[in-house]
């Protein structure tokens, strides 16, 4: 069920166009600032973790939700409009296309809009190559949706997803939350780009990235896949389109030894 889940959830995203109110940043977002009118409660939402937990209780509302039912049908249904919800990144696929365009139309304004349309899609605040936004965007709205998906179900998915979009403060303890939450996926990630991509140049990168002193997960990224792939925006896309299918088959093998 986790194969089909992804392969379709994943293809409805790419068909269809769906309304913002269905994106899981926007419902966290109301979420978030639904007023309470009982004191002691929005009292408790002002502290740290209460912030939080707070935001976190849709996804764990909806895991609790299906374990009382353990029905299967009504687990895919969900699980499915769940990492639909997760994995939506429209406005970065239409600057993608965009920014395709303006480039093969040599038009270095458009082109420059459509990278600031990226750059800001991806939530990096620092100057990078377009090709560091693709590989970043995608990590972080697919990747790391569908591995947190097979690993601990539509909740892990959720739970990854609410901490990603959350609103939240720029306190030191949110960049260490957020790089413990992309810690695993990049490695996943980049791990597979060594394998459809150039292994010998990109495997001495991998292992320094999983040292005892972890690099950022956006430089540890963008660095195996310069040395995986000589990129540009239609090569990095190609990289992680293989690097995709290399962890649909992988999932798909688990599928079969009845271990997903």
């Amino acid at each position: 069920m986790y194969l089909l889940t992804i392969l379709l959830a994943y293809s409805l995203e790419r068909t269809f166009r769906f309304t913002r109110n269905l994106h899981w940043r926007r419902i966290i977002l109301r979420w978030q600032h639904w007023q309470i009118s009982h004191t002691k409660l929005e009292n408790w939402r002002q502290h740290e973790l209460g912030y939080v937990l707070w935001a976190l209780i849709p996804a764990l509302g909806i895991g609790f939700l299906l374990l009382l039912f353990n029905h299967t049908l009504l687990t895919f249904i969900v699980s499915v409009a769940g990492m639909l919800s997760a994995i939506q990144a429209p406005t970065a696929r239409h600057a993608y296309q965009r920014y395709l365009a303006a480039t093969a139309d040599d038009d270095e304004d458009e082109q420059e809009r459509q990278y600031q349309r990226l750059r800001q899609a991806s939530g990096r605040h620092e100057s990078a190559p377009v090709e560091h936004y693709l590989l970043w965007i995608h990590l972080r709205h697919y990747f790391a949706v569908m591995i947190y998906f097979m690993l601990f179900g539509v909740t892990g998915a959720l739970v990854y997803a609410t901490l990603r979009d959350m609103r939240h403060s720029r306190h030191p303890h949110w960049q260490t939350v957020n790089q413990v939450i992309d810690w695993l996926p990049t490695r996943l990630m980049t791990l597979g780009m060594l394998l459809v991509g150039n292994f010998s140049a990109a495997a001495a990168s991998w292992l320094n990235s999983i040292g005892n002193k972890p690099q950022n997960n956006f430089i540890a990224l963008t660095k195996v896949a310069e040395k995986a792939e000589s990129l540009t925006a239609l090569t990095t896309v190609a990289l992680i389109k293989r690097n995709f299918l290399l962890y649909i088959v992988f999932a798909a093998l688990l599928t079969i030894g009845g271990w997903l």
